[in-house]
């Protein structure tokens, strides 16, 4: 009859544990899911666009990560929304590990990102550098770069000295726009006639270098956001599970607190009479 008691008291802290949960963190911390899912689904729909205005010549590599990522965080975030609407030990457990696996690679990447821009610059320069003189690098390195002259209106990497005398068409702009100069090179025929052409002022290199220091600023940012966000998912659901675990808990044990009451009647000796101390007699 005891073990049929305990038994009942254990379905019914499974049963009744949602219940025990504080309902208000439960919602909050389903509607933060549900919102940081439609925010990461936002990003996978908008973000090729602009990889492919960055990265023309590395699109496919980056829109896999970005997939892959995007899915990975997906599903963690449906599965932390599942854990908080039913009140399940277990999926709230695995976003919890999740979680807690992807703050440390954010922490590794925001340390890598923070460690490697303060030297971007220089070591962009001298990568650069080892491109020059422009008309005699390779065919793929001077379309690129005369890609980067069209669409940055730009001449060179540091000016347009870099294409020595082979200042190509991407170079030349209009001479009565302020961004423009008049320079002055000998022909590479024979080096006796003189030829002008109004090219762009401004090198493509500081441009580059801006850019680059900007996504680095970008991608810093996003990375803090991101996981500021993931320790704020990981203290919710740790509340959620201490709340569920610990109510599992007093219930599981409430029957062995307070025995029936039937034990005490079955336990308490019968009082008979002793035949050591017989009644007295008196006799008159």
């Amino acid at each position: 009859m005891q073990n049929h008691s305990t038994c009942r008291c254990i379905y019914a802290s499974s049963y009744s544990s949602m219940s025990q949960v504080s309902p208000s963190l439960r919602h909050f911390f389903f509607s933060f899911n549900v919102f940081f899912l439609l925010i990461v689904g936002l990003v996978i729909v908008t973000t090729p666009a602009l990889l492919f205005k960055c990265y023309q010549d590395n699109f496919e590599v980056q829109t896999t990560h970005l997939y892959i990522v995007g899915s990975v965080t997906m599903v963690i975030s449906i599965l932390g929304a599942h854990g908080a609407h039913t009140a399940n030990l277990m999926s709230l457990t695995v976003f919890l590990l999740c979680t807690f696996i992807g703050s440390l690679l954010m922490l590794r990447a925001g340390a890598i990102t923070a460690a490697a821009r303060p030297n971007l610059g220089h070591v962009m320069e001298e990568r650069f550098r080892l491109l020059l003189p422009l008309d005699q690098a390779s065919g793929d390195i001077r379309d690129q770069v005369e890609r980067l002259q069209t669409s940055l209106h730009c001449c060179g990497l540091f000016g347009y000295k870099d294409w020595e005398n082979s200042i190509p068409d991407s170079c030349l702009c209009k001479q009565d726009v302020e961004e423009c100069q008049t320079v002055s090179y000998t022909n590479f025929l024979l080096n006796l006639f003189w030829q002008k052409k109004s090219v762009f002022t401004q090198p493509c290199f500081p441009i580059i270098s801006s850019r680059v220091v900007r996504n680095a600023n970008i991608t810093l940012g996003v990375i803090f956001g991101l996981f500021v966000l993931t320790l704020f998912s990981m203290v919710l659901s740790s509340l959620l599970i201490y709340q569920m675990y610990n109510t599992s808990i007093r219930l599981n044990c409430q029957w062995m607190d307070q025995p029936p009451a039937y034990e005490l009647l079955d336990d308490t000796p019968e009082k008979t009479p002793s035949a050591s101390n017989p009644p007295h007699n008196f006799q008159l």
